[in-house]
């Protein structure tokens, strides 16, 4: 297709139900972090860090399953579960691929509207749908009193397989409620707020209001200041991807930097209790113990987030599009680290 006759995304397509978007990348920067801390800083009390976790994984892990081949990925997705509307989308899913060895993390977003198929219902939904359509099928098996095969993490992942053609070993699945409450837990962080943000939609409880300037934030101001796309006032004061990105790295090195103090190194089990809370994953303790003592020296700058500058909006069929050259390139940079060959 001509790059030229792809029409950008307008604003007035933009549903309100977009406009709930989190993009929480940093949360698997931030949930190393934290458990480095936990691991290396207080080793005499690694039997708290082993009740974290077991509150963390997914039961059904294999806990004695160790990471033997030194590159894998992780299927990073954001939930948005509101039991009272029935809401449990992924609108935020992320492709990780991790290289133990060289410490190198490079991630891929896989946009919310893209359309994707489903073989176990057999038609295209949205890949937000992928994991609660797993987890309905989960329900009917149960409701049913047949042996579970199938569940939301099983669908998503092999969703994002056969999207970006690599494969997906685990995953890690976030609540948006988790940032908020680990920024609290520390006593807030210290960010520098670039121009006034101002934003409203009373639809879905969301109101955001941050002055320019140095300040103290509470959880909730933080992923304020992070998620801020529209803006009251036109489309002149919007929030590019450009300013998320900048500030999800800034919003990682306040935490990284509270955390390193001693105020912030003291509370490091109320927020891997915290976390325990609001994370799930099949990564088994010793595997993430094992992710954890290999990235102990990752820099979170250092983390590649593989740009996919051609895709766009489709208003005929309603949905985000990702070109193949976009879809190369992801595969591409994602085999690099995996070092795997192309999924057939």
């Amino acid at each position: 297709m001509d790059k030229q006759r792809r029409p950008k995304l307008p604003s007035h397509v933009i549903r309100k139900r977009r406009r709930r978007k989190r993009r929480i990348r940093f949360i698997f920067s931030l949930l190393l972090f934290c458990l480095v801390i936990g691991l290396s800083a207080f080793g005499y009390a690694s039997w708290r860090v082993d009740q974290a976790l077991d509150d963390l994984i997914d039961p059904s892990s294999n806990q004695e399953q160790q990471i033997e081949n030194r590159q894998f990925s992780v299927l990073i997705m954001g939930r948005d579960y509101r039991p009272e509307t029935e809401t449990n989308l992924t609108d935020v899913m992320i492709v990780a691929a991790v290289d133990l060895d060289k410490g190198k993390v490079s991630m891929a977003s896989i946009p919310r509207d893209t359309k994707v198929r489903i073989s176990e219902i057999g038609r295209q939904v949205k890949a937000n749908e992928a994991f609660n359509i797993g987890e309905y099928l989960k329900r009917q098996e149960e409701q049913k009193q047949k042996p579970v095969t199938i569940d939301g993490p099983a669908v998503a992942k092999k969703m994002a397989s056969r999207l970006f053609e690599v494969p997906i070993d685990y995953y890690v699945l976030v609540d948006f409620k988790s940032f908020m409450a680990i920024v609290d837990e520390i006593g807030g962080i210290d960010i520098h707020v670039e121009r006034e943000l101002i934003y409203n939609d009373p639809t879905d409880d969301t109101h955001i209001h941050l002055y320019p300037g140095p300040q103290h934030v509470n959880g909730k101001e933080a992923l304020d200041w992070v998620r801020h796309r529209h803006d009251d006032r036109g489309t002149d004061y919007y929030s590019s991807d450009f300013d998320r990105n900048k500030r999800q790295r800034e919003v990682i090195a306040a935490v990284a930097s509270e955390m390193k103090t001693f105020d912030g190194a003291t509370k490091i089990f109320d927020v891997l209790d915290t976390m325990a809370h609001h994370i799930q994953t099949d990564l088994s303790k010793s595997q993430i113990k094992s992710l954890v003592w290999s990235l102990k020296q990752l820099d979170p700058n250092q983390i590649e987030s593989i740009e996919t500058p051609n895709v766009y909006w489709d208003s005929s069929s309603l949905q985000t599009v990702i070109p193949e050259e976009d879809l190369n390139v992801v595969h591409t940079k994602l085999q690099e680290v995996l070092n795997k060959e192309k999924n057939g």
